[in-house]
Parts: structure tokens; sequence; C-alpha cells
């Protein structure tokens, strides 16, 4: 029922990644850690029996532009770096990522105090939302990255009209 509300909001997010950052590979990657997260927050919210109602459903929209920030952010670290080094785009932008999200999450968390339920379950969706997109983007978009690098070390190069050549595994 809601899905149909949240698909524009996730349609932009998704523009606006191919727009920052211009290659289809990196955009599918970031918009992937994306979608784990917000999985991933499916899940917990199925877990935790936490009902979308009117005042919480608002919070899916909302992760999906602050949690495709922090996948973002570390991108174009990654990206901007020539030698392509995961470790050095978390060591330089990964603080920065967490204490922002961590910020968020310490906003999310004045709402779990609320008497209404409606608005508890608004933080309660929040809180879990950064966490998931939070983790994705510092943990499982460099793992991706570590695999297309492996995949790319490991296949050795064909000789020039070489069967094969030029074809990747």
């Amino acid at each position: 029922m809601w899905l149909m509300e949240w698909m524009p909001a996730f349609g932009g997010v998704v523009v606006v990644v191919l727009l920052l950052l211009r290659t289809s590979r990196s955009a599918a990657l970031v918009t992937a850690s994306l979608l784990l997260g917000v999985l991933w927050l499916g899940g917990a919210m199925m877990a935790l029996r936490v009902k979308i109602n009117f005042a919480n459903f608002i919070a899916y929209p909302i992760t999906f532009g602050i949690g495709v920030d922090y996948a973002v952010n570390v991108a174009q670290r990654y990206y901007a770096d020539a030698n392509r080094n995961v470790v050095s785009a978390l060591r330089t932008t990964g603080g920065a990522v967490v204490l922002c999200s961590l910020t968020t999450i310490l906003g999310y968390l004045a709402l779990l105090g609320s008497h209404n339920q409606a608005i508890r379950s608004l933080g309660t969706i929040g809180v879990v939302g950064e966490v998931c997109c939070l983790l994705a983007a510092v943990l499982v978009l460099p793992a991706l990255w570590l695999t297309v690098q492996s995949r790319q070390t490991r296949a050795p190069a064909a000789p020039p009209g070489a069967l094969g050549a030029g074809v990747a595994p």
C-alpha cells in the first residue's frame, strides 16, 4: 500500500545519484547499498512488529535521502582517489559519515520519548533506517569494491586476437 507513495522518492534519489556519480557502475553500487539498507530496515520493522501508519510512513523517504548520502560521500572519496584505495576512502570519510549519522540518530532517539505511539514508531523507523543505511555504506559498499577489484586483478589479460580477448569472464 505505501510502496506506491515511496517509489517517486526512491526514483528521485536514483536520478540524483546518477547525475552525481555520472557512471552507471558507480551509481549502481551506491544504489545497491541504499537498497540493501532499506531492505534491512524493512526486515527489522517486521521483526520488531512496527506497523506503518500515517505518522511514520514518511521515515522511509527520509531514509532514502539521508541513507544514500552516506554511500555517495564514501563513493565520491573512493572514486576521487586515483589508486581506488578502499581503506583510504574509509579513513578519510568514514568518521565524518558516522558522525553525521550519529547526529541524525540522536534526533530520532528524541522521538522515542514521546507519549504518542505513532511518533515513537517514527523514531524507531528513523533510528533503525539510519543504522541500516550507515552499515551498508561503510561495510557493504567497500566490500563490493574489494570484490570488484579482486575479480579485475584475478582475470588474466588475453593477448590481442586471442579467443575471448576483450570479453570479461
